[in-house]
């Protein structure tokens, strides 16, 4: 999977490569924070998102949230804010 998913519930797939500074205009974020998404198996993927999300009070990514959650320890309630983008961890070997 390689896909732009926004906070509003839209997602566009994204064709290869996808460097890091078009993800950063993509999701408009100056710096990135990143998610392991263990769960969706091989190849790894990571979630990038903006790591000022919470501060700059992005909405909440309600799709993105749930692949965060599906890593995460149950009761875990932090939320991602803002547009993401999902790609293969390959992609930046």
């Amino acid at each position: 999977m390689r896909a732009l998913i926004k906070a509003d519930g839209t997602r566009r797939e994204l064709t290869p490569p996808v460097s890091i500074r078009s993800i950063l205009e993509l999701i408009g974020a100056d710096t990135l924070d990143t998610v392991n998404l263990r769960h969706l198996g091989q190849p790894l993927h990571v979630m990038l998102l903006d790591d000022a999300g919470h501060a700059k009070r992005l909405p909440i990514n309600v799709e993105a949230t749930t692949l965060y959650h599906a890593n995460c320890r149950p009761g875990t309630t932090h939320e991602i804010r803002g547009d993401v983008v999902v790609v293969p961890d390959m992609d930046f070997e």
